[in-house]
């Protein structure tokens, strides 16, 4: 065997990367479908200065998923078992696992600070060419695109290694090596996707559900609102406060984006949503806006303009009210087919 790619599907969450690994992987199989539509509903924006992650999704763990067989070892461990990473990673790809880790992009043709500066940055590794000794990697491009790329053995021991030099904190780690789980099951939940949503609606502290395995987020703002917190972001952008990221509103679009084709899979494969012509509407111009915003924000790191900014502030606070009340319609729908959930 002289080579060994391990599939890939473009998946609707891009915008952070440890979320795309693991969906680019399960969505291969539509019945991860009924899981992902009953999750990524709610968001949560962290109000600590400088956080790695500012807004996204709230998901507890990113790495559990019916679909996916997942180990996680320490980058340590590599020295305790003596195994060199290339010929570890070779191996997991031949035994069809997909590795999830963190290199140094300055080694990695194609990225955008290579041999330009040192950038510890995540990648999924899931092809290998023993031939030619390069890996193939999915990750964001010089281009600006989430695609595959080769490195050489050689190139990806650098980058590996030079974690070690540029991550003092020891942040990233973590090695995790993924798998199709094949026997995966998931029923779409309606029950779950009723209570987030009205988590969402009431800007509820999601996190607190799972109390009982770690400390609840209260340093993050919830559903709703998130949008002042965002708000807040731009005011202090345009006060030259805040550094540029436009990963904010891209994660805004992603979430519109998923909730139209939520309702759109309900509609097509659930009875829950007896007249969804009305919900289908409102959100379809909420995507609409969203992308809008998005598109707004590039424009902005283009050409610096002031007004483009405030666009985006007034967009924010017109998607903000519309959304409340497609919640509410949505609910309202839900409770409809089965009030008891409610």
């Amino acid at each position: 065997m002289k080579s060994v790619t391990l599939p890939v599907v473009q998946p609707p969450i891009y915008g952070y990367q440890f979320f795309a690994f693991p969906l680019c992987i399960v969505l291969q199989d539509k019945r991860s479908l009924p899981w992902l539509y009953s999750n990524f509903i709610q968001v949560c924006f962290d109000k600590r200065p400088d956080p790695p992650v500012p807004f996204t999704f709230y998901i507890h763990d990113y790495t559990l998923n019916p679909w996916l067989h997942v180990e996680q070892l320490q980058r340590g461990t590599m020295g305790i078992v003596n195994r060199n990473i290339v010929d570890f990673v070779r191996d997991c790809l031949l035994e069809g696992y997909y590795v999830y880790l963190n290199v140094d992009e300055f080694y990695i043709p194609e990225r955008a600070v290579y041999q330009k500066s040192h950038f510890s940055h995540d990648v999924l590794v899931h092809g290998v060419d023993l031939q030619n000794e390069t890996f193939q990697l999915l990750g964001f491009t010089d281009k600006q695109m989430l695609a595959t790329t080769s490195a050489s053995f050689q190139d990806f021991a650098l980058a590996y290694d030079s974690i070690a030099q540029i991550d003092h904190q020891a942040v990233c780690n973590r090695i995790y090596l993924y798998k199709v789980k094949d026997a995966g099951a998931y029923e779409f939940d309606l029950a779950l996707v009723q209570e987030t949503l009205e988590e969402y609606l009431k800007s509820s502290n999601t996190s607190r559900r799972f109390r009982m395995v770690a400390n609840p987020w209260d340093h993050c703002a919830y559903g709703l609102d998130t949008y002042p917190c965002l708000q807040d972001y731009y005011e202090r952008l345009l006060a030259g406060k805040a550094s540029l990221d436009v990963r904010h509103v891209h994660s805004l679009w992603e979430h519109k984006s998923l909730m139209v084709a939520r309702i759109k899979y309900m509609e097509e494969h659930t009875d829950y949503l007896t007249s969804p012509n009305q919900l289908r509407a409102a959100y379809g111009e909420i995507e609409r806006k969203a992308r809008n915003t998005r598109n707004l924000m590039l424009k902005f790191y283009m050409q610096q303009e002031e007004a483009t900014l405030h666009k985006i502030m007034r967009y924010l606070d017109e998607l903000a009210e519309a959304e409340a009340l497609a919640i509410e319609e949505f609910l309202s729908v839900l409770k409809r087919h089965q009030p008891q959930l409610l």
